[in-house]
């Protein structure tokens, strides 16, 4: 897209009640959109049902808008490594492209590429999962990595969180979408997470610089999730959840919704099991989405470059000289004290602290009276989810 035309589409969005859906509407009449802002007022009025007062606004807009104020905002954009793509660029995301209100504009940072033939899978669910959720929010989205498949969430805490970190984890795709501006870490606990993202992956959003996170701001980027992807998994859901929201979405933007089953009765569950209740596709595995969406398993060739991950099975990294397999193999012939975890494996009590828990999340190790840990016999360590 050229200059010119980039700098009068950013001041076209900022025009007061002409939205998504305006826009769209512009667009779709006038083909491009260069076209859209070099029409006259005549022309504005030829749109099928446009207002007379807003056709005037917007024969008037380059006039009454600074320009200034864009080419700062964009110029702060390229300081930042960020982009912009517009509705209607061959670059845009073709599935969002798709939906009744599509954001005119999108800024990002990463690979926006990975957003154009992708098959994407939405996780999402509540902010304040049960733990068991979180690690099944986890292994889900490593297992879909694994078969090529890009993760969105929202990049929230709990579910949202864990999905991200679990694509990261599998060595795969995955993308933040987020309800302010790319110069705002919202929230400022995944600050690191997104730049761990914005090495693999890619943020994505349709808030300008410094956009804050005002509540309204999250139920208009539920629409920009769904709209992403094939379909929807909600991991776990309160009654009301604004992972609902995305789901409720998804079925009007026609895409398929999924929901894992959750204990009958708790409050934690009521959202995603109703959803179930409803004739949402049930996921108990990753295997559950490839064979209702029909799609062929793609195994993830493992990257072995330096800082690169490799995928995984639930925690586990293959190679017997990982630090989660030493720390294992420590508790091979029973059940040992954390003290003398941390002499055998030469860990910090803080690092040693975090894999015992993500162990214990994955049904790999358990937690015994006196401060010990031993290995779990129960749950299998497959690959599945």
């Amino acid at each position: 897209m050229k200059p010119v035309e980039l700098t009068d589409w950013l001041r076209l969005v900022q025009i007061p009640g002409l939205g998504p859906v305006g826009i769209k509407k512009l667009l779709e009449h006038f083909g491009h959109p260069l076209a859209v802002v070099q029409a006259s007022e005549a022309e504005y009025r030829s749109v099928p049902g446009m207002h007379p007062q807003m056709a005037e606004r917007l024969a008037t807009f380059r006039q009454k808008m600074p320009l200034q104020p864009v080419l700062d905002h964009l110029q702060r954009l390229k300081e930042m490594g960020a982009g912009v793509t517009i509705l209607g660029d061959s670059n845009y995301p073709p599935m969002l492209a798709q939906i009744y209100d599509p954001p005119p504009v999108l800024y990002y940072r990463g690979d926006i590429g990975q957003l154009v033939g992708a098959r994407m899978v939405a996780v999402v669910g509540s902010r304040r999962a049960s733990f068991k959720a979180l690690d099944l929010a986890r292994r889900l989205s490593l297992a879909l990595v694994s078969h090529r498949i890009t993760v969105v969430s929202g990049l929230a805490l709990g579910i949202d969180t864990a999905a991200h970190r679990g694509a990261l984890e599998g060595g795969g795709n995955t993308v933040a979408v987020s309800a302010v501006g790319l110069d705002v870490c919202y929230p400022p606990a995944n600050l690191s997470l997104v730049q761990k993202i914005m090495a693999r992956g890619c943020q994505v959003t349709e808030a300008t610089l410094g956009t804050r996170p005002d509540a309204f701001r999250f139920p208009q980027r539920n629409r920009i999730i769904s709209g992403l992807v094939h379909a929807v998994v909600v991991v776990e859901a309160g009654a009301k959840s604004g992972a609902l929201i995305t789901a409720r979405l998804a079925l009007e933007q026609g895409r398929e919704v999924f929901a894992v089953p959750g204990t009958g009765g708790d409050w934690q569950c009521r959202g995603s099991n109703h959803l179930l209740k409803q004739g949402a596709g049930m996921v108990e595995e990753a295997r559950d989405i490839l064979l209702e969406m029909n799609w062929s398993e793609q195994p993830l060739r493992k990257n072995t470059s330096p800082g690169d991950s490799v995928p995984r099975d639930a925690v586990r990294v293959t190679g017997a000289d990982s630090v989660e397999d030493h720390l294992l193999q420590c508790l091979a012939g029973g059940p040992v004290q954390a003290d003398d975890l941390s002499r055998k494996t030469q860990l910090t009590v803080a690092a040693l602290s975090s894999i015992l828990l993500r162990l214990e999340l994955a049904g790999m190790v358990i937690r015994l009276p006196g401060n010990q840990f031993a290995l779990q016999n129960g749950p299998s360590r497959d690959t599945t989810f």
